[in-house]
């Protein structure tokens, strides 16, 4: 369906970004995300360049206030931190468009061969590079849950990829980033709403615990847990998803790359540096009609 609204809203660009796609994927080597769960879990040592990718976060978190020890690191002290304020006071989103000028690495790793190539492959197109940002959560003062921390499907287009890897060690008191594969939450958004018919409530787009539990859907949940490097590569437009549950005392810092196949609000990115290199300049070329600038796009508030 998204191809085909592509197709005539773009057909040539349309057609050139797939047939880009078809060289890339098939010329690079990437591992395969599978089509029916929509997902692929990465562990840390899935791409040769992870440590210097997590050594630059590490980097970016110190320079905005962050403290690391050796291998570990404590929450920033919030009236230091720089970057955007997500959600009331839990969730903030660390790189601006200057950011990831001093840090191209970033980029240039959401570009890679590997990484751009398991997006391609998944999506049948070259996609749109909108974000790559570095989002740190920590707990909420109250004990509900809200927002992204409920289970939910992001609205950009009918299919995405995003990457969530963690920085540092991420257990449960961390507020791993939570998933349900596609052919799980096909089934699952299907029995919540005929279970919402019944009892007579209104459909909304969150989904609660509780509603997961009642349609025997909590074997399905995947938490992405694990040291620094750890993580997933996901379709969120069809996965169920939810994440930022920090226990108080921890944080989560993760490093989010969005793959779109539809133009967003996202980063400008420095499209000169991929001049030349007709695959990574089709991915970033739209980024700066389409930047958002400093105001936060919808997609940064479903993560």
């Amino acid at each position: 369906m998204w191809k085909a609204s592509a197709f005539v809203a773009a057909p040539r660009e349309t057609r050139e970004r797939s047939r880009l796609a078809r060289e890339f994927s098939t010329s690079v080597a990437h591992a395969e995300m599978s089509r029916d769960r929509g997902c692929l879990l990465m562990a840390p040592n899935h791409f040769a360049d992870m440590p210097e990718v997590i050594a630059t976060c590490r980097q970016v978190f110190e320079d905005k206030g962050g403290r690391l020890g050796d291998d570990s690191a404590t929450p920033a002290a919030d009236s230091h931190l720089g970057g955007r304020r997500m959600k009331g006071d839990y969730l903030r989103n660390l790189l601006s468009n200057d950011d990831l000028r001093r840090f191209p690495g970033l980029v240039d790793f959401a570009l890679s061969d590997a990484a751009l190539g398991m997006a391609a492959s998944y999506l049948g197109t070259i996609p749109y590079l909108n974000r790559v940002d570095l989002l740190y959560s920590i707990a909420r003062a109250s004990d509900d849950k809200v927002s992204s921390q409920l289970f939910h499907v992001d609205p950009e287009g009918l299919t995405q990829v995003k990457f969530f890897i963690n920085v540092f060690a991420v257990g449960d008191n961390e507020g791993p980033f939570t998933f349900i594969p596609a052919d799980g939450t096909a089934r699952i958004i299907r029995d919540v709403n005929v279970l919402r018919q019944q009892q007579g409530l209104p459909h909304q787009g969150r989904y609660l615990d509780e509603e997961i539990t009642a349609v025997g859907a909590s074997g399905a949940i995947v938490r992405v847990t694990g040291s620094g490097g750890s993580g997933v590569a996901v379709d969120t437009s069809r996965c169920l998803h939810m994440g930022s549950r920090v226990r108080p005392g921890s944080f989560r810092l993760c490093l989010y790359i969005q793959y779109c196949t539809t133009r967003e609000r996202g980063n400008a990115f420095d499209i000169e540096r991929y001049k030349g290199d007709p695959v990574r300049q089709c991915a970033v070329q739209h980024s700066v009609a389409s930047a958002g600038g400093e105001v936060s796009a919808p997609h940064q508030m479903d993560n």
